[in-house]
């Protein structure tokens, strides 16, 4: 008799601007049987006051994974990465950043920061489809653990 294994649907939290780019991961992730819960931040400010707790997110739940825009406005996306390296409570959370630019010091900071996974932003719906996989890769290495 074989036993159906439930897993756990991922909470998945997006901070990024642009409303066309969280559709289509949402298509990709869903694309690939990942079953997830998504919250999505438009800004850097809403990104700050989730992850210092603050206001209507006092009691969010913890992330499995952060996926942060490098190029939000007001506050950077590297902003946001040095506010999540500070917060104890979400020490372990993997976060991924993804950006339509890439430069080196972009690479050396995002590794200072320990970022799991830097990702370019795609210019099609094929490549958003790859974005889905690795997402799902690095959940499957934190959850796992």
């Amino acid at each position: 008799m074989k036993h159906a294994v439930v897993v756990p649907a991922a909470r998945i939290l997006v901070i990024e601007d642009n409303g066309s780019d969280v559709f289509l991961l949402t298509r990709a992730l869903k694309k690939q049987d990942l079953q997830f819960e998504l919250v999505h931040l438009l800004s850097g400010a809403e990104a700050l006051a989730f992850i210092r707790r603050q206001g209507a997110y006092a009691d969010a739940a913890i992330p499995n994974l952060i996926l942060v825009d490098l190029n939000l406005s007001k506050y950077t996306g590297e902003d946001i990465l040095r506010e999540i390296r500070e917060a104890r409570h979400l020490d372990g959370v993997p976060v991924c950043v993804w950006s339509s630019s890439r430069s080196r010091r972009d690479e050396a900071v995002l590794k200072e920061l320990g970022v799991a996974q830097f990702i370019t932003k795609p210019a099609g719906l094929d490549q958003f489809m790859e974005i889905g996989k690795t997402i799902k890769d690095v959940l499957a290495g934190s959850m796992a653990a």
